[in-house]
Parts: C-alpha cells; structure tokens; sequence
C-alpha cells in the first residue's frame, strides 16, 4: 500500500470510530461489563497512548531511527502479513500493558473525541512528511511484534484501529441491552 492510500485508510479507520462517538450515548460510550473490561472509552484512550509514542517517533530526524535500531533485515510485508503477526502475537497470551493500559478517559465525549482526532491527525501530518521510499528503510520496534518497518508500523496501526473499533461496536450494543 502505497503513503497516499496508507493515509486514507488510516484516515477512514479514525472517521469510523469518531462517527461512533459522535452517535453513541455518552452511558453507552463508557459502560463496562466488568472491571477489566474496557469500555468504548477506554478502547479511544488505549488508541491514543498507542498513537502518541509513533507521533514523537516520526517526528525525530530519519538518523535517529537508523543510530537507534539500525536497518531493516527484510522488505516490508503487506497489510495482511502484519494482521496476521499481530493475531499471531496476541494469541500467545499477550496484551496492552504499561503506558498502554488505558488511563481514566476524558469523562466529556467530544473533548475525548477531539483529543483522539487530533493525535491521529498530526500521525498523518508526520507521514505525510516521509517520502515513500523511507517508510521502507527505517524500523521502529513494536511492544508485541518486535522490529517493523515504519510502512508496516503504519500498517498495524491502521488495523489496530479497526480491531478495536469491532470491540467498541460489540460494548456500545452490549450495553444497550441492559
């Protein structure tokens, strides 16, 4: 997928959850069936404490990426190649820890929403700003999948945001049958 088409697909992955946001019911938005499970809200929250370290990373020089985790050792695998990885390190048990768990959401919906729009929206200024050919020669390491290049990095983004809007969409019609 080439930066252009990565762009709108991030970009249309972000449109849906903000749209769900925009039409759900704040007590939908933030229901938990349990303690440990995350509510939609806290699903927004874990998006953009996963965004904001990739922002602060595609905002530094290309030499820093190079000084600190050296070259790829493989081209970049196609989106399907990474969904499967992601699948494939999630099925070992693993999941969100650390900086990742999500922190008590913003309790006003659309500040939520808007602190959520504009995270994603200096991620596309950020890749906007790399030339086609350098998403493919720099890595950035992932907490589940290890090395990715910063293509595949974008990659897994942009179904990490489709996998948790499916988990959001399950807890908003979850809590609407209470």
């Amino acid at each position: 997928m080439n930066k252009s088409a990565l762009i709108d697909f991030l970009t249309e992955g972000v449109n849906e959850i903000a749209v769900l946001s925009q039409y759900t019911a704040a007590e939908r938005f933030y229901y938990k069936p349990a303690e440990q499970v995350w509510s939609a809200a806290e699903n927004v929250q874990h998006l953009m404490q996963s965004v904001q370290p990739l922002n602060r990373l595609l905002g530094r020089p290309k030499s820093y990426f190079i000084e600190k985790w050296g070259t790829p050792t493989q081209a970049s695998r196609p989106y399907e190649a990474v969904v499967e990885a992601y699948h494939a390190a999630l099925g070992g048990g693993r999941a969100a820890t650390g900086a990742f768990v999500p922190l008590s959401p913003n309790a006003e919906l659309s500040l939520l929403t808007e602190e959520f729009k504009q995270d994603y929206a200096a991620l596309m200024e950020h890749v906007g700003q790399w030339e086609e050919k350098a998403l493919d020669e720099h890595v950035i390491p992932h907490p589940l999948m290890g090395p990715l290049t910063v293509r595949e990095m974008l990659l897994f983004t942009a179904y990490h945001l489709r996998h948790h809007l499916q988990i959001m969409l399950n807890r908003v019609n979850s809590a609407a049958l209470i």
